[in-house]
């Protein structure tokens, strides 16, 4: 455990007969873009936010540095710290042992997805894809419906100077080679309608065609294209392996109670780094820190958030220092200083 002192110039506010004491102590784990331990040089928007806010109350604090994430809030329960700095989500099993702020930032979990999955077109996959199989069967059934019909035109033309064969089997594959040839532009010529109705279904055929082709074309590019953007990832359900998530967080409850495999790591940098290496595929984390570091470890980060949380500062059970926050917090809030910070933090 490292604790560090910062102090301020400004003179302390004043709170009345139940006021606090002047000097806070501030747990603190280190979690990119939140909060930095840049070699004792604290850094991070939340970090940042909560200086501005004791820059405010005009109070000192100390910081005490733990290792990971699950063990910011045992600081508060223990005694250790006053205050927990961290992306904390006021879940109703944490209500009943601690205290929280208002509101910091408004979060949630995100999917992100590492690059590796982000394959490159597959002719091949196109192919055998469900949309194109099904205009596969219903060209396919076309083709019968052109090859009994010739049929039927045809036969009885068979022993004068007709191509199709008297015979229904060998007919009727007499015209599945003819409408095949014929609709897919081929044009082998060793079959040709003679009567008129034969040659109105070979007008049919062929006009049939262009839109038979410009079909299967269009829907082959069109998953090629969507092969390009990724693996088509929107929901937890969609995901075929474990998620990695950080150990102790709301996110790592959340998706367990949706039934699906998660790997748990100490820290979200252990998180980022196990995409990065192939340990898992998929992870769960802040938007904030997806934004910032996603381009560092080749995880994409699917839109929008699966469901919408309040990010605030953990405060012991009763504790007096929630109210002197919480209105440091509303005057960051209500002048942009939190927003321009969390820009600034991002960039």
């Amino acid at each position: 455990m490292v604790v560090a002192m910062v102090g301020f110039m400004s003179p302390a506010a004043a709170w009345g007969q139940h006021a606090p004491a002047e000097t806070v102590t501030v747990v603190m784990t280190d979690m990119a873009p939140f909060v930095v331990n840049d070699d004792g040089r604290t850094k991070g928007f939340y970090a940042q936010i909560w200086h501005e806010v004791a820059a405010s109350l005009g109070v000192e604090y100390e910081i005490v540095w733990v290792d990971t994430f699950a063990e910011v809030l045992p600081a508060i329960a223990d005694g250790r710290a006053d205050v927990a700095v961290a992306a904390l989500a006021p879940t109703a099993e944490r209500e009943t042992i601690y205290d929280f702020s208002s509101a910091v930032v408004t979060s949630g979990p995100q999917l992100g997805f590492s690059d590796r999955l982000d394959s490159r077109p597959s002719l091949l996959r196109s192919m055998f894809a469900p949309r194109v199989l099904g205009l596969f069967a219903f060209a396919l059934f076309g083709l019968l419906v052109l090859a009994h019909a010739i049929w039927l035109f045809e036969r009885n033309r068979h022993h004068d100077d007709g191509d199709f064969d008297h015979s229904y089997v060998k007919g009727i594959w007499d015209g599945l080679w003819w409408s095949t040839v014929t609709a897919t532009t081929v044009g082998y010529g060793d079959k040709s309608p003679k009567s008129f109705g034969g040659r109105l279904v070979a007008l049919i055929a062929m006009l049939s065609s262009l839109v038979l082709v410009a079909g299967f074309v269009s829907q082959v590019t069109s998953i090629m294209a969507e092969d390009q953007d990724g693996p088509g990832i929107a929901w937890l359900q969609d995901v075929s392996g474990p998620v990695g998530v950080v150990a102790g967080s709301s996110f790592a409850a959340f998706v367990e109670s949706q039934d699906v495999a998660i790997v748990e790591f100490d820290t979200q940098a252990d998180v980022f780094n196990a995409a990065a290496t192939g340990l898992v595929d998929f992870v769960i984390s802040n938007p904030f820190a997806l934004a910032a570091l996603d381009t560092s470890y080749g995880i994409t980060a699917v839109d929008g958030v699966l469901y919408e949380e309040f990010e605030t500062f953990g405060l012991v059970q009763g504790s007096l220092w929630r109210e002197p926050i919480n209105q440091a917090l509303a005057d960051l809030q209500s002048s942009g200083e939190i927003a321009e910070i969390i820009k600034d933090g991002l960039n």
